[in-house]
């Protein structure tokens, strides 16, 4: 009797897939909603996709590796950081990655064409937008927005007020942007701050910076708010013009972000990124404690190696031998031509 052989049922190939129409669904499954930059995270990945495929002119099934690898040399082109460049493409590797956990979908989709065409990551803290700002850098960056708040104005008050703190703590973006009233525990003379860091957990330290203490007080003090301290209100106000509710509503990581790199132009600063004022502290702790852990510790990464990238990368290290050896070679050769 012989043995009836059955057929493989055809795989259906003639699916189109709507790209608009998934891309909700896959951002809500991707990012988490508690993060504050969530909107700007969900508007980059869209964004990124949606380019991909506007340039690309295919339906998603029909996309191969070369075709990203087009795109890649195009984004390229246009001289794009190398880190932007990767997280495009690394955003367009997470959307395949999603279509593909579909078991139909899988079947015509074999592969994930972006992952095969993603570039190496870029090495942390290497770009020319994450080098520290010299000492004549951040003097002139203080100069502009001091000069800007001598008009006493709420704005460009808060603005000093979150310069000087970012410059003295070295915290990250949305550790400072995110701090409200009740992050502010004053007992005596010490000022201390509460703050949820990278990894959701809270810390708390001591502000002893007796300027950047005055800033925040001034700007609460013009904004009529210097009961606020110990309560759920939002530390800094958006303050836009013509616009009576943001006197109420926080101010954005993204819109401070925007207003910085507005005075670092006028600072004739080149290649600005906000993560530079942490380069900054990192590198000036660096240079007055000449101690990893005490640097670890200011910059609260649970990971020493993280610090060494940034003190490998930003410090010079000092010349201690160089002159010694040469009067040693000098003492040599003065002993030589006196025997």
């Amino acid at each position: 009797m012989s043995e009836q052989i059955t057929k493989p049922t055809p795989i259906q190939t003639s699916i189109e897939i709507d790209v608009h129409s998934v891309i909700d669904s896959w951002l809500i499954r991707t990012v988490n909603n508690s993060l504050a930059r969530k909107d700007d995270i969900k508007n980059d990945k869209s964004k990124a996709v949606l380019d991909f495929f506007d340039f690309c002119r295919k339906s998603a099934e029909q996309v191969l590796p070369s075709d990203v690898e087009e795109w890649l040399r195009h984004l390229n082109s246009q001289k794009l950081a190398d880190g932007t460049v990767y997280n495009k493409i690394s955003a367009l590797a997470q959307f395949y990655e999603f279509l593909r956990e579909d078991g139909n979908l899988k079947f015509i989709i074999p592969i994930n064409p972006a992952k095969v065409s993603l570039p190496k990551a870029p090495k942390p803290f290497q770009s020319e937008s994450t080098k520290a700002l010299t000492r004549e850098e951040l003097a002139k960056l203080l100069e502009v927005v001091e000069k800007r708040a001598l008009d006493k104005t709420p704005v460009h008050l808060r603005d000093l007020a979150i310069l000087q703190f970012y410059i003295v703590t070295g915290r990250r973006r949305t550790e400072v942007i995110n701090l409200r009233a009740d992050s502010i525990r004053i007992s005596g003379d010490r000022f201390f701050i509460k703050s949820k860091v990278k990894g959701g957990f809270f810390i708390n330290f001591e502000l002893d910076d007796l300027d950047t203490q005055k800033a925040i007080f001034e700007y609460l003090e013009v904004t009529g708010r210097s009961h606020i301290i110990g309560t759920d209100e939002p530390l800094w106000l958006r303050h836009d013009k013509g616009a009576a509710s943001a006197q109420t509503l926080a101010l954005t990581p993204n819109g401070f972000v925007k207003r910085i790199r507005m005075y670092a132009v006028e600072a004739g600063i080149e290649n600005f990124h906000i993560h530079r004022l942490r380069h900054t502290y990192a590198k000036m702790v660096s240079e007055v404690s000449q101690s990893m852990a005490d640097t670890q510790e200011a910059l609260g990464h649970s990971n020493i190696k993280t610090t060494q990238i940034y003190v490998q990368r930003l410090s010079v290290k000092k010349d201690k031998f160089s002159k010694s050896i040469r009067n040693i070679l000098k003492n040599d050769k003065k002993a030589e031509y006196k025997d």
